[in-house]
């Protein structure tokens, strides 16, 4: 008989189950105003097999979570709805499929530990029962020579030895380090003092405080302080007629981009590291400062006009049947 806990559980994944996802809305609104799967693809320049997904919340069918987003933004304006609440529920989906990602995990742990309890129980018995055949056999089966009667005992080691161990030498740092073995800013940290004191062999401690004092004051005037570095954060400018997005990214060419519509963007360097990733609006220019040849990911490619230090870049030979296009410029 399941438990509470089990039954609570199962009405919660029933409640979840029920609850209308960003794709039943989609789809829902899409048979009400009676427009075909093919007539959406064909607006918003994407593939049935896109629109598809979206509606079915299979969104790793899709690029990436950029292009899902996209997607839902544009889908949600060609039928009127509102963005925000797409957003949340897409977001709210993606958590609910980790949730259960993360609970699956632990579950295959629990009965992959169940399956060896039963032989970390007999390995624990084995060991209790050898430590204790072990124990018995020395206690009562095996009986040790006596120490005196070996010839061997604490008369037979060598005073000096002894003293030896008790009195270990101690090899003191006002002994190995001399002032003439000093560099200049640490002689000059030093007390001073005059050469009849120092020929009369002054007490050790406060020479090598003296000395630990001396470089850690010199440490610390040399050291700079840290910066933060290699922090990439876009300046905006804004004027009337458009946006200025300003990336740099520590190089000399200069990519510029400019949308005449939405469009989402990645640009990686020529290291392969990521520069920028956004959603960029009508209006909006992109002016990337870094080292080519740029790889760049463009969501809806007709809406993007490129430049690489003041050449134009035809990007129409890269688009794909989605709109989007891959490219590197710089090469």
């Amino acid at each position: 008989m399941p438990s509470e806990s089990e039954d609570d559980r199962q009405q919660g994944d029933e409640r979840e189950a029920s609850k209308e996802t960003a794709g039943d809305i989609l789809r829902a609104e899409r048979i009400k105003r009676g427009l075909s799967e093919k007539e959406v693809a064909d607006k918003l320049h994407i593939t049935m097999h896109y629109v598809k997904a979206l509606e079915a919340n299979t969104y790793e069918k899709l690029p990436g979570a950029v292009f899902a987003k996209g997607y839902i933004k544009s889908y949600a304006v060609l039928l009127e709805l509102e963005v925000d609440d797409l957003f949340s529920l897409y977001n709210e989906y993606n958590e609910q499929l980790q949730a259960r990602a993360i609970e699956a995990s632990r579950q295959r742990a629990r009965r992959k530990k169940d399956r060896n309890k039963p032989w970390v129980v007999l390995s624990l018995l084995v060991f209790v029962g050898g430590f204790t055949g072990l124990w018995v056999y020395n206690s009562f089966f095996n009986d040790d020579p006596d120490p005196e009667a070996s010839g061997i005992g604490l008369n037979a080691v060598d005073s000096e030895v002894i003293e030896a161990i008790e009195e270990p030498t101690i090899v003191r740092a006002a002994d190995q380090l001399s002032l003439e073995q000093m560099p200049e800013e640490i002689v000059a940290a030093l007390p001073l003092t005059n050469s009849s004191t120092l020929n009369e062999s002054p007490p050790e401690q406060p020479v090598q405080e003296a000395i630990i004092s001396a470089v850690i004051n010199t440490q610390l005037q040399t050291e700079e302080p840290l910066s933060n570095t290699n922090i990439l954060a876009p300046a905006v400018n804004s004027n009337s007629d458009s946006r200025l997005i300003e990336v740099a990214a520590g190089g000399t060419d200069i990519l510029r981009i400019s949308f005449s519509g939405e469009s989402w963007i990645e640009v990686n360097d020529n290291t392969s590291s990521q520069i920028y990733r956004d959603i960029r609006e009508k209006g909006d220019v992109l002016e990337i400062t870094g080292n080519a040849p740029f790889s760049i990911l463009l969501g809806d490619a007709p809406f993007a006009n490129m430049s690489l230090n003041g050449v134009e870049v035809d990007v129409s030979n890269n688009i794909r049947i989605d709109n989007s296009a891959r490219l590197t410029v710089g090469l």
